[in-house]
């Protein structure tokens, strides 16, 4: 049996799918399972990833066959028919996508069958299995991004022709990653300087075209362990091969690694790409400097904790570390890793900074977690809101960066790219010099 875990930040599968789906413009979730489902989607997730909101095809509105005692004995097949006849009529979109919770799944209903009559009737629509005790939030974003692609061809043509300069950008999960809206932009910023274009399919500008191109792009990036099947799915597919990553680049000097890497499989003008990282690698080193006063004045060079998503604390334990120079004590994994990612992780990150003992922790329980951070010593705390209280009793500044973020507005900030590690350092500073959390 396993353990209970307190303060869970990690949801289930079905949660993970529906933000993942009501974060494509265009697209319209439905939720075959029970209300309260979409509530807890709403009410746990959403409205905790930095109070951005839910959305048009999210939050209370979020279409739901709400499951009751009657469809677990008869059946829920004539009402997810009903639901989705309904749903048609007063959510316009593009496509719309059908996931099943844990209820609907021990049943048995015929929802492919649903959601072919839904076809016939000349809408697009796909059905994905999304029964939240068959994982996290992780995933769920990983099975609904294979579910689309597997059943694309229900939505839209398939453009196949390959582009040499085009790449597909995966393991940002949406709302799980509280800044994605601007990780996202910020990547992609990257590529359009060095002439590549880089398909985010999240957010604005997200659409059913922009995922029609996935097929015909020369190369996948994954940026979490997560999106790591859905790279491979592709390479047996469609033939795209991929580079993995494990977290998205912070700041000039990782961005441009990563684009290095990037070019070598794609055809670009190397000296450009040149160009625009020494550009970047210069604009941000004048930016440091310009805070090197106040870095020394008010003690910036703090042991630190920094707990979250691997996919989020890989970049900015590097950043922190060089070039801010500041001393790792804790960190702390929360999302649910393999046991390989997580010796492959401990052995690259052990050696980071010479001279300081880091140790490195692969834990889900708030309260352990809070524990943890009480007796370590550390100078500052970066987290999430969970964490707040310990910072508080430990009279250090707070910096809440990693899923739930209950105390901060987050639209389209972002630390991914070649700014932002001065984001990063932006925020950083509010905190120590303001003595308070963001």
């Amino acid at each position: 049996m396993g353990a209970a875990i307190a303060i869970n930040r990690n949801s289930c599968m079905l949660h993970g799918a529906v933000q993942t789906v009501k974060s494509i413009t265009g697209a319209v979730p439905v939720i075959h399972s029970t209300s309260g489902c979409g509530v807890q989607q709403y009410v746990g997730v959403s409205s905790l990833s930095g109070n951005a909101g839910s959305g048009d095809t999210g939050g209370l509105g979020l279409p739901s066959t709400n499951f009751l005692e009657r469809q677990v004995v008869f059946g829920g097949t004539s009402r997810l028919r009903e639901q989705l006849k309904n749903t048609v009529k007063v959510k316009s979109g593009d496509f719309y996508v059908v996931l099943t919770g844990c209820t609907p799944e021990l049943v048995g209903d015929d929802v492919p069958a649903m959601t072919k009559e839904l076809q016939e009737q000349s809408y697009k629509a796909v059905h994905i299995s999304t029964p939240g005790f068959k994982g996290s939030v992780h995933q769920g974003y990983t099975a609904a991004v294979l579910g689309i692609l597997r059943q694309f061809d229900k939505l839209s043509a398939v453009l196949s022709e390959r582009d040499t300069r085009r790449v597909n950008i995966f393991g940002v999960i949406p709302e799980q990653d509280v800044f994605w809206r601007g990780n996202l932009r910020g990547l992609q910023n990257g590529f359009a300087e060095i002439g590549a274009e880089a398909n985010v399919l999240f957010g604005p500008g997200s659409s059913l075209d922009e995922w029609s191109r996935i097929f015909s792009a020369s190369l996948n990036l994954s940026f979490s362990v997560h999106s790591l099947e859905i790279c491979k799915w592709l390479e047996q597919q469609a033939g795209i091969p991929y580079l993995h990553f494990d977290g998205y680049p912070v700041g000039a000097w990782q961005t441009a690694q990563l684009l290095r890497s990037a070019a070598e499989k794609l055809e670009l003008d190397g000296r450009k790409l040149e160009e625009s990282i020494a550009r970047n690698l210069n604009e941000e080193r004048y930016y440091i400097l310009q805070l090197l006063d106040a870095y020394y004045r008010y003690g910036f060079q703090k042991s630190f904790a920094l707990i979250g998503d691997s996919s989020i604390v890989s970049g900015l334990l590097q950043f922190l570390v060089d070039p801010l120079g500041l001393i790792p004590r804790i960190i702390v994994l929360t999302d649910d890793l393999p046991r390989d990612t997580q010796a492959s992780l401990s052995k690259s990150w052990t050696g980071l900074s010479a001279g300081s003992t880091l140790e490195i922790i692969f834990e889900q329980d708030g309260q352990k977690i809070e524990e943890l951070v009480l007796r370590s010593g550390i100078g500052l705390l970066i987290g999430s809101s969970i964490e707040q209280s310990a910072a508080q009793r430990l009279n250090i500044p707070f910096l809440p960066v990693s899923f739930p973020v209950a105390d901060r507005t987050v639209l389209n900030k972002g630390y991914a790219g070649f700014t932002g590690g001065l984001t990063l350092l932006e925020d950083l500073g509010s905190v120590i010099i303001g003595g308070t959390a963001l």
